[in-house]
């Protein structure tokens, strides 16, 4: 089967994040099935993945059609992997009349309006201004579109899958098929002693910038009422003034003492030591720019609990392994931390829910499987 992925963006930069993690992973996968794989990128030297070719496009946007449909005819795909936002999907009509089974990766979250409103007043119009330009196309435009232009769809989060089936009613195919876990990578912690004297480990991982939710993880715990909790921020990439930023927004809101900050990197086995160190891991995304965030599928498989939003997949990945509370909300968030530091119950099931979420998660030749059928048909 000839398969052609088009990818914004697909450079080596990005191979580790979300969506290029899934097309390198499930793309390698379908070559070594025997599939003739091809990928087309708007950079001049896309990533190289093994077993398949790459071809650089000027664009991917309607502008460029003309190279797009020369490209596309050459190569003759059998299936074809796009991803569409509301706002790609109805310009670009070098789509429309392929002799392929075409299938959008909805790895964009289709926000609605209240939860872009939310992020607006969390975080501001810079961050949010990506986002707010998709609601400028009307939903009814670009679900008639996804209709005419794409047979199916793949969602990695139950809640996008969910809002695109709303929108798209009967007349195309939407799944949920989540990103692929290397499970011995991240092993499971199943002993764990309680800190002594009743305290509290949480850890953040990742940038310290609003729309992951740290100035709510800030905020947050200067709200918390249980005396033992503390912070350990693993800042990644962080440097010598991002970390005295950080170590300002701890102290102007009164938190010397009980926050521990990090910067730079470390290897996998210095994280995974860092996540069966914690009692739990705050997730608390004011927006998910990737829909899933696979760190919390990592945290999990590792016995840890997370204390997440209530957006995007977080929910569905999460579940019994944790808790999710309200998009942007500091109250509810301290709340959480509270009601986990308070009562050992709460704590001990959480624990065991990492465990069955660990054990209903797939590995990488399994979603390869999966988006197979799918490209199939």
């Amino acid at each position: 089967m000839r398969i052609v992925f088009c990818i914004y963006d697909f450079t080596a930069a990005k191979l580790p994040l979300q969506p290029w993690l899934t097309i390198r992973r499930v793309a390698e996968g379908l070559a070594r099935r025997g599939h003739e794989v091809h990928l087309v990128s708007d950079v001049a030297r896309p990533a190289q993945i093994q077993g398949v070719e790459s071809h650089p496009v000027a664009s991917l946007r309607g502008s460029n059609s003309a190279e797009l449909r020369a490209l596309l005819a050459r190569l003759q795909p059998e299936a074809l992997v796009f991803l569409p936002t509301p706002l790609n999907i109805v310009t670009s009509p070098w789509l429309d009349g392929l002799d392929c089974r075409c299938i959008g990766f909805a790895s964009y979250p289709f926000y609605n309006g209240r939860e872009l409103l939310t992020a607006l007043r969390c975080i501001g119009w810079a961050e949010v201004r990506q986002y707010l330009r998709h609601l400028l196309v009307p939903g009814f435009v670009w679900s008639r579109v996804l209709r005419r232009r794409l047979q199916a769809l793949v969602a990695q989060s139950a809640t996008t899958a969910a809002r695109l089936r709303g929108a798209l009613g009967e007349q195309a195919e939407c799944l949920c098929i989540p990103p692929g876990i290397e499970l011995e990578g991240w092993p499971h912690r199943t002993r764990r002693e309680e800190t002594p004297g009743g305290g509290v480990r949480l850890l953040y991982l990742g940038a310290a910038i609003g729309i992951r939710g740290f100035d709510l993880a800030l905020d947050a715990l200067a709200r918390v009422r249980h005396s033992g909790v503390r912070l350990r921020v693993l800042a990644r990439g962080a440097d010598g003034e991002a970390l005295a930023n950080i170590c300002s927004a701890v102290s102007r809101r009164g938190l010397e003492g009980r926050v521990e900050i990090e910067g730079g990197w470390m290897d996998r086995t210095q994280l995974v030591a860092e996540i069966h160190a914690a009692d739990a891991v705050l997730q608390p995304f004011v927006l998910v720019p990737s829909e899933l965030p696979v760190t919390a599928m990592e945290v999990i498989a590792c016995g840890t609990p997370v204390i997440g939003s209530a957006i995007d997949g977080l929910p569905s990945t999460i579940g019994p392994a944790g808790t999710v509370v309200r998009q942007g909300s500091a109250v509810a968030l301290a709340e959480a931390i509270d009601r986990f530091a308070q009562d050992a119950k709460v704590r001990a099931a959480w624990r065991q829910g990492c465990l069955q979420q660990r054990q209903a998660m797939l590995g990488w030749d399994a979603i390869t499987e999966r988006w197979e059928e799918v490209l199939r048909g």
